[in-house]
């Protein structure tokens, strides 16, 4: 996984990759609805077929469902956040809005959730640490590949839009796109080092087991050999610096790499990002991580005052709903196209 994402991941080499592979899209289901026409679908997704280990049995079978506007439109991804199993949440909170103006959507299951939640997994509690950075990496490929299948179909620009977890996935999904997309992450930040190491979900980590982990010599020496990285000298520092223990050092350490906004590349247009954010989040904490402004120049932040993670959630979903619009009204007129009708902008 480290030697994909330095060698592919972090150079934009993802799409080219699945192109190669050539992964074919099944339809289960097909139904106009209002007008609208509704698919649920299924492909095995490209990065299981790379790492069929990292994603075996039902984790490696992509699902999705999407909604199409009558006519050619602009869609938007949106990615599932943390405990989101199924369509229901996005459906209702995001996407029923957004097509009465013009807007489609595609809705994907993560890896390790709904359909494709492994047998012996409690709920949404990932048995491996590696499980999180398995689902950034194969979301990045199906997101890109649904934006190609969806081009296919007549329909475009696109948006990348999640909340808490699912706005993590967006930004990574974003960084490797070839083509300029809106990117909407909403209640996530630039990585998710702070969230499992001292946000309010951190307790849930299971820190114990990767303490006991880093006590058995063998394992210790499995991580040394890896090549092209020092985690283990970064553990031990940082360790060091913060009083930390091994083990949430060696999170903190492994969060950052593989999901760090710095080590990916910028997507094409920062123009078209949006981030917003709670300003009281306890969850998702950006103390100590890098700015957005800083890491993607030339988007914009919009903190919104007076809530947290889990009130912004509930009560935002308007906000939500008009920023990304408004992005891919932009990125419309930007191309140079008309929009298939008026999209909300307010």
């Amino acid at each position: 996984m480290a030697k994909y994402q330095r060698e592919v991941m972090s150079r934009r080499g993802v799409v080219d990759i699945v192109n190669d592979i050539g992964i074919d899209v099944t339809i289960s289901t097909e139904k106009v609805v209002e007008g609208i026409t509704v698919i649920d679908g299924h492909f095995r997704s490209p990065h299981a077929f790379l790492f069929p280990d990292q994603m075996p049995g039902p984790v490696g079978w992509a699902h999705f469902r999407a909604f199409f506007p009558r006519q050619a439109a602009p869609m938007c991804i949106h990615l599932a956040g943390t405990g989101d199993h199924s369509y229901v949440r996005r459906d209702i909170g995001l996407v029923k809005d957004l097509l009465k103006h013009g807007i489609g959507a595609i809705l994907v299951q993560n890896p390790f959730y709904g359909d494709r939640k492994p047998p012996n997994q409690f709920r949404s509690s990932l048995e491996n640490v590696s499980d999180l950075f398995v689902m950034g990496g194969a979301l990045i490929s199906e997101c890109n590949l649904l934006i190609n299948w969806a081009q296919q179909r007549g329909h475009g620009p696109f948006c990348i839009s999640g909340i808490s977890m699912g706005g993590f996935m967006a930004s990574l999904a974003a960084t490797n796109a070839l083509q300029p997309v809106s990117v909407v992450p909403i209640l996530s930040w630039t990585t998710a080092s702070p969230a499992y190491t001292r946000g309010a979900i951190a307790p849930a980590v299971k820190f114990q087991k990767l303490q006991a982990q880093l006590e058995d010599r063998s394992y210790v020496e499995k991580l040394k050999r890896i090549p092209n990285v020092d985690w283990i000298e970064q553990m031990h520092e940082l360790s060091a610096k913060t009083g930390d223990t091994l083990a949430v050092s060696l999170m903190c350490v492994l969060m950052d790499h593989f999901t760090c906004l710095s080590n990916y590349p910028t997507p094409l247009d920062t123009s078209l990002c949006h981030a917003i954010v709670a300003e009281n989040d306890q969850y998702v904490l950006r103390t100590g991580a890098p700015h957005f402004e800083d890491v993607w120049p030339g988007m914009t932040v919009e903190v919104i005052p007076g809530v947290g993670h889990i009130t912004g959630y509930f009560l935002k979903h308007s906000n939500f709903r008009q920023r990304i619009a408004q992005l891919l009204e932009r990125q419309i007129r930007s191309e140079g196209s008309a929009p298939p009708q008026e999209i909300i902008s307010k």
